[in-house]
C-alpha cells in the first residue's frame, strides 16, 4: 500500500491538502484510568492510534500531534514519543524533517509493490505449511481460519479489520518460519494502512469473506497453480482495484 527513495518502503507520499481534524483520542476506557507500566502505557498509545487509523478517523497523510496525544491519553511526553517512534519504525507513521510525523499514506505504485511482496511471502508460507507431512502446520492454519470466520460473522469494522490481519498472521505463524515472523510487524503496518483505506472506501464484508474462503479452498487442494491464482485474486486484483481509488492515481 513513490516518488522518492526515502519513502519507497512506506505506503506512499504526503497527501496534498490533508485537512482532517485532529479529534481527541479516546481516553474514556478503564485502561486509561488504571495505573500501568511504561510499556503498557506506550502500547495503549499505539493501540489508540491504530484504532483511529482502522476506523478512518485518522486518514492517510494526516499529521500526528504529540501534544494532543499526551493530553488526550493522559500520558507523559516521553511515553507518547516512544510510542510514536515505535509506530514509525514499524511503518505506520512517517517522520519528516521539520514537519513531524504523519500517517503513512496511499499511493498506487506502493499499493501494487506491497501486494507483489505479499503474494511472494504468502506463497512461501503456504509452501512450508503444505510441506509439513505431520499436518500440524495445516491444523494451525485451520484454527486461524475458524477464528476468522467467527470474527467476521458480525459487522463491527474494527473486529473485521483485526480478523483479517490475524488470519494473515496465522498463515505466517503456521509456516513456523523465523524470518517471516521477524518481519511481520512491518507487514502488519502496511496491511493496516491499506486495509483501513479499503474499509472506509468500499466496505464489503461479504466479498472479503468470499475471497478468503476461496483462498482456503485452494490451500486445501495443495495445488500450487490454484493457490497462486487465489493469492492473485485476493491480493493483486484487490490492490489494483484499490489503486484506482488512491490519491494521485491516474483518472
Amino acid at each position: 500500500m513513490d516518488s522518492s527513495k526515502s519513502t519507497k518502503n512506506t505506503v506512499g507520499r504526503p497527501t496534498a491538502g490533508t485537512s482532517a481534524s485532529q479529534a481527541p483520542l479516546d481516553s474514556s476506557s478503564s485502561a486509561a484510568r488504571t495505573p500501568a507500566s511504561n510499556t503498557e502505557r506506550r502500547q495503549r498509545v499505539v493501540d489508540a492510534i491504530k484504532r483511529r487509523i482502522i476506523l478512518g478517523e485518522i486518514r492517510p497523510g494526516q499529521r500526528i500531534i504529540e501534544a494532543e496525544i499526551t493530553s488526550s491519553l493522559d500520558v507523559s511526553r516521553p511515553t507518547a514519543r516512544e510510542a510514536l517512534n515505535q509506530m514509525a519504525r514499524d511503518g505506520f507513521l512517517i517522520q519528516e524533517a521539520y514537519r513531524g510525523l504523519r500517517v503513512a499514506d496511499i499511493e498506487a505504485d506502493s499499493l501494487l509493490e506491497i501486494a507483489r511482496v505479499r503474494v511472494a511471502l504468502d506463497t512461501e508460507a503456504i509452501s512450508e505449511i503444505l510441506a509439513d507431512q505431520s499436518g500440524q502446520r495445516m491444523a494451525v492454519l485451520e484454527a486461524a481460519w475458524r477464528k476468522f470466520e467467527k470474527a467476521t460473522a458480525g459487522s463491527d469494522p474494527l473486529a473485521l479489520h483485526e480478523a483479517h490481519v490475524e488470519f494473515h498472521r496465522g498463515i505466517w505463524e503456521a509456516a513456523d518460519n523465523y524470518l517471516l515472523m521477524r518481519i511481520w510487524p512491518v507487514m502488519e503496518a502496511q496491511m493496516t494502512i491499506v486495509l483501513a483505506y479499503d474499509q472506509f472506501t468500499r466496505t464489503n464484508p461479504a466479498r472479503a469473506h468470499a475471497i478468503h474462503a476461496a483462498l482456503m479452498r485452494a490451500i486445501r487442494t495443495g495445488d500450487p497453480a490454484q493457490i497462486r491464482t487465489a493469492l492473485d485474486v485476493h491480493t493483486m486484483d484487490s490492490a489494483q482495484e484499490l489503486a484506482l481509488l488512491a490519491p494521485g492515481s491516474a483518472e
